[in-house]
């Protein structure tokens, strides 16, 4: 919904210090009606007011991204992606590299770098400390270092 077709509108007033809250809207007949509301009631219209804007808002930047190449995509993120020939070819060595580890480090280290999952996740999962998933990880960068460095 458009923001500028809102079928409501509302106000509030202040009168001898009191503070009085209104809504208007179009009957049926296109005649305008206003009346007096509850403060809850004027909270609760604005709360749906702004997510309906929210809303409007998130469907636009959808809409905008989703009519973009993904050239224009790629223009627009932080961050050039590799070459696909590159990324595979480093995927397929680091695949090569991977039995290099101990069990335990290649799987928190794919846990990690292939899944995403951050260290308290991983401990969570594995039942040990973050301590005991950092030294692994890095135990397995390293031996992955070396293995690619010479």
């Amino acid at each position: 919904m458009p923001l500028e077709r809102f079928t409501y509108a509302f106000r509030s007033t202040v009168e001898n210090s009191v503070t009085k809250y209104y809504a208007s809207f179009t009957d049926g007949e296109g005649n305008l009606q206003e009346a007096e509301i509850p403060r809850e009631v004027y909270v609760a219209l604005n709360d749906c007011r702004k997510h309906e804007q929210r809303q409007t808002r998130s469907d636009e930047r959808h809409t905008e991204l989703s009519l973009l190449s993904n050239e224009q995509l790629v223009e627009r993120s932080a961050i050039s992606p590799a070459p696909l020939d590159e990324t595979v070819s480093l995927s397929l060595d680091l695949r090569a590299a991977l039995p290099l580890l101990t069990d335990t480090q290649r799987r928190r280290f794919l846990l990690c770098h292939e899944h995403g999952l951050n260290h308290e996740q991983i401990a969570a999962i594995e039942g040990c400390s973050v301590r005991a998933i950092e030294y692994s990880i890095a135990a397995a960068k390293a031996s992955l270092k070396k293995y690619f460095s010479g």
